[in-house]
């Protein structure tokens, strides 16, 4: 079943209007709904079943769909940033980093995977490692820090790709934080799509068809890297 279909039929439905005219071919023009959907992020990240209002909105929007995240936010727990990581990578919606203040640690990671980021003058971004703890028999810790050093790791440096260099990847995992300001931030950012413009268009020209195939248009496009500031 589809996102679409899953929404109140009656209230959703796209609307047709027809044209009639004397002697004329008549059509019918579809008006399609879009929303725009405020969510605010301004606490610390919580448990995963805080966000399930949340995450079932993003589900159910439409590629016409549009949602803002306001952040301003010290980060906080990963199991509450997971979920919503989830539903931003699938939503057929355009998401908005929109950073209205502090955007830190897990905040900064979740403002990396929305479609387009919008920094105010009086944001900032801080940049660190995962913090956690853990308990339990010597080998259960040894083998709770080796998974989480390893799916932390993974996640750096695939959210701060082009954003942060390689040397300061390295460094965010061995202990260091990074504080940018707002002005930084729009650098990077501006840069960040650069590259990731550059990247999309170089895996798609290196991408050999046979001449003997047809080439079938696509049902949905790849979702945008556009960073606004």
């Amino acid at each position: 079943m589809s996102k679409r279909s899953i929404r109140n039929d009656l209230d959703d439905e796209d609307d047709f209007i027809p044209h009639k005219g004397i002697d004329t071919l008549r059509f019918c023009t579809k008006v399609k709904r879009a929303y725009q959907h405020d969510v605010f992020i301004d606490q610390p990240f919580l448990e995963a079943s805080y966000y399930r209002n949340v995450v079932a909105m993003l589900n159910d929007a439409s590629e016409q769909d549009i949602v803002i995240f306001h952040i301003n936010s010290p980060g906080g727990l990963m199991s509450g940033l997971e979920s919503l990581l989830e539903a931003v990578k699938t939503t057929e919606a355009h998401t908005v980093a929109y950073l209205v203040g502090e955007c830190a640690s897990a905040a900064s990671i979740f403002a990396m995977y929305c479609d387009t980021v919008i920094v105010s003058d009086l944001a900032s971004i801080m940049i660190h490692n995962v913090s956690y703890g853990t308990s339990g028999k010597n080998s259960d810790i040894i083998a709770h820090t080796r998974h989480v050093a390893k799916t932390s790791e993974k996640l750096i440096r695939e959210t701060y790709e082009f954003f942060l260099s390689a040397d300061e990847i390295d460094e965010v995992l061995n202990g260091r934080e990074i504080y940018l300001d707002a002005d930084e931030c729009k650098k990077r950012f501006d840069y960040r799509a650069e590259m990731q413009n550059a990247q999309n268009q170089e895996a798609a020209s290196s991408v050999d068809i046979p001449l003997s195939e047809e080439v079938q248009p696509s049902i949905k496009s790849p979702k945008k890297t556009k960073q606004d500031t």
